[in-house]
């Protein structure tokens, strides 16, 4: 007992000890930058997992702002590891798999635009040990942005639909019904083209905060960005392979409405994201009742989690000053 006792006062004391924050009281001054974002910044992301696609994907994102009430996007990535959750022996389908792709370009028009007055955490110094990290900080006066604005855009996803023995879907050809056996799977690739709109709130905070006792000057940028938006669009379905002979998929019906939720962090130029909702695209028309699963993905079919990080113009470069 007094082990267990002593090893929990250890596991509480480096508990503590990691999170604990000082906070100091210092001069400064703050130079609010929250209207000049760069119009043009390049983002690039190596780790994305997105359920639609595939598992992994990277690419590459170009954005920025346009006078004042005007932002942009582009964005690129492609699937480079197929879909590994499924074995290629499991498939009875044999054509090639799309790895995935995704093409997004739109604008953001912003209808209500609000600075308030706010406060941005800097850190002053920090220090490291076995049992974890102190900080050293003070809290700042930093304008917080707020708006609201209207999106719009057009996409086109490229992705492969996998069909497993459980689900109510599978493959109608002419007269030939294509199901896939005991814990195998058929597959077909689908390319959704269509436009988006919506709304997206944000929150930025951009200032540089010089520190008069050290001569320091910190460049701070935080961003955060929800959108919700509808999605409509059209989708090709290839012809699969099957027993070495080829077949249209007769039996795919347009799904042509969709809806995606996301939010977006972005800290100092390393963006998070969040995102889910469900995707235009085709179910297989069939007469089988549909299995739970099926009903849900009538909802919501695909998650996504993305990570970005800037290499070219960013926000915390652009318009800011830094001296030592």
């Amino acid at each position: 007992m007094k082990k267990l006792l002593t090893y929990s006062s250890l596991a509480v004391a480096a508990f503590l000890y990691t999170i604990s924050l000082h906070a100091q009281s210092v001069k400064y001054n703050t130079e609010n930058k929250t209207n000049a974002l760069a119009p043009f910044k390049i983002s690039i992301s190596i780790l994305n997992f997105e359920q639609i696609l595939t598992p992994i994907t990277a690419g590459i994102m170009v954005e920025g702002h346009l006078k004042d009430k005007l932002f942009y996007n582009v964005q690129f990535r492609q699937g480079y590891i197929r879909n590994f959750m499924i074995s290629k022996d499991n498939l009875i389908t044999t054509q090639k798999e799309s790895k995935g792709t995704v093409f997004e370009a739109g604008v953001d028009w912003v209808f209500r635009d609000r600075i308030k007055p706010g406060k941005v955490k800097i850190v002053t110094s920090s220090s490291s040990s076995s049992y974890g990290t102190s900080e050293k900080y003070f809290r700042a006066d930093c304008d917080v942005r707020n708006y609201w604005a209207l999106s719009g855009g057009v996409f086109e996803y490229i992705r492969a639909k996998y069909i497993n023995s459980d689900s109510s879907e599978y493959i109608t050809s002419g007269t030939t019904d294509i199901k896939a056996p005991k814990d195998k799977f058929t597959h077909l690739n689908q390319n959704t083209i269509g436009l988006y709109v919506g709304l997206v709130h944000r929150k930025i905070k951009k200032a540089t905060v010089a520190v008069s006792d050290e001569g320091r000057t910190y460049r701070i940028f935080y961003s955060t960005k929800f959108y919700l938006q509808m999605l409509s669009g059209v989708t090709n379905v290839g012809d699969i392979l099957y027993n070495g002979q080829s077949y249209k998929v007769d039996n795919a019906k347009q799904i042509p409405l969709g809806y995606r939720i996301g939010w977006q962090w972005d800290q100092q130029g390393v963006v998070t994201g969040f995102e889910f909702g469900k995707m235009p695209g085709v179910i297989l028309d069939t007469p089988v009742a549909k299995s739970d699963f099926d009903k849900i993905s009538t909802f919501l079919n695909y998650m996504r989690f993305t990570f970005h990080f800037n290499i070219y113009n960013g926000d915390i470069n652009y318009s800011m000053k830094l001296k030592k």
